[in-house]
């Protein structure tokens, strides 16, 4: 049987991967609203479990971190401070700053962590470990997806179209068109900063006619890597405690996953537009791509981290939770 925090895992991905493939608008809404569904109910299913199962309670890796500066008693205030903080700040920025009042996905990761933290200190908890799982996965969003892009479209200024477009290309475009022609399939690569319109091209013939299919932002795997990497490190980093070798060793691993898991992804979609045409692509990328996708990121999970716990002490402190079920536990 599968492990609870397994169920866990697999729950979270599906739900995160439901929320990017929505963002990025390249896929259907039900496959989105099923995602939701079924990874919602493994993650309460896990939790529920969970609770039953650990015998240890913990406040969590934030007052435990928090505490060592500040008296313990005020970390239930300090935090939700923190989060209110954030979502005002951060709303009077984009409304008063920037001018703009349209919710991007930045919005939504920003707001859903002011939430976290309003939320977090709820006491002692035998699900400590799943909501610093949830709270570091934010956190790191937030780092990755504000912070981090932010800070580079700030610095490529004008040419962040071009140095993009360059990126993606190298990235995604490029390898994919090289490993679908090593398949035995003709194919071009086609870099387009001068038009209008997507930048990266790939182009295929099915029956004898042209077809081009644009790889834009939400394909080029930028986004994707981002997304799970964090989960990984938040998911490694509220597990061990720590990051050492061997977890910086699984970090990079991760992330050389999940940019392949891209590459097979988007060459499974087209080769689906090669042998039965563009409607079955568009099937594909928008029924199927992100479930190949959350499939091959979840085995990977599993080995890493099994591997992981083989190599990797878990602490022996309040904040150890999803310890192993008992014989009798589904």
């Amino acid at each position: 049987m599968l492990r609870n925090e397994w169920l866990l895992l697999l729950g979270s991905l599906l739900v995160a991967g439901a929320l990017y493939n929505h963002y990025m608008g390249h896929s259907a809404l039900l496959v989105e609203l099923v995602m939701v569904g079924v990874g919602a109910a493994l993650a309460t299913r896990a939790c529920l479990s969970l609770q039953r199962s650990v015998s240890r309670e913990s406040e969590g890796i934030l007052v435990d971190f928090l505490s060592r500066y500040v008296r313990r008693e005020l970390c239930p205030v300090l935090i939700p401070a923190a989060g209110f903080a954030l979502i005002l700040l951060w709303s009077l920025w984009k409304m008063v700053l920037v001018g703009e009042t349209n919710l991007r996905m930045e919005d939504f990761i920003v707001t859903l962590l002011g939430l976290a933290l309003v939320v977090y200190p709820s006491g002692r908890s035998k699900l400590g470990e799943a909501k610093d799982f949830v709270t570091l996965y934010l956190v790191f969003l937030a780092v990755v997806f504000v912070v981090i892009w932010r800070a580079y479209s700030f610095v490529t200024g004008e040419s962040h179209y071009r140095v993009t477009a360059y990126a993606e290309y190298y990235i995604i475009t490029a390898p994919v068109a090289w490993l679908l022609g090593v398949l035995g399939f003709r194919v071009d690569a086609i870099l387009d900063v001068d038009g209008i319109g997507l930048t990266n091209i790939i182009e295929y013939e099915h029956n004898d006619m042209l077809f081009r299919v644009g790889i834009g932002d939400g394909c080029s795997g930028l986004y994707s890597a981002g997304l799970f990497f964090s989960a990984f490190l938040a998911f490694v980093v509220a597990r061990y405690r720590r990051i050492d070798a061997r977890i910086a060793v699984g970090l990079l691993v991760g992330f050389a996953v999940t940019w392949l898991s891209n590459i097979i992804r988007m060459v499974v979609t087209i080769m689906a537009g090669i042998a039965w045409g563009h409607p079955a692509l568009a099937f594909v990328h928008g029924f199927v791509g992100i479930l190949i996708f959350v499939s091959l990121i979840s085995v990977f999970w599993i080995i890493i981290v099994r591997w992981l716990d083989s190599r990797e002490p878990r602490p022996e402190t309040d904040g150890v939770l999803l310890a192993e079920p008992s014989a009798s536990e589904a």
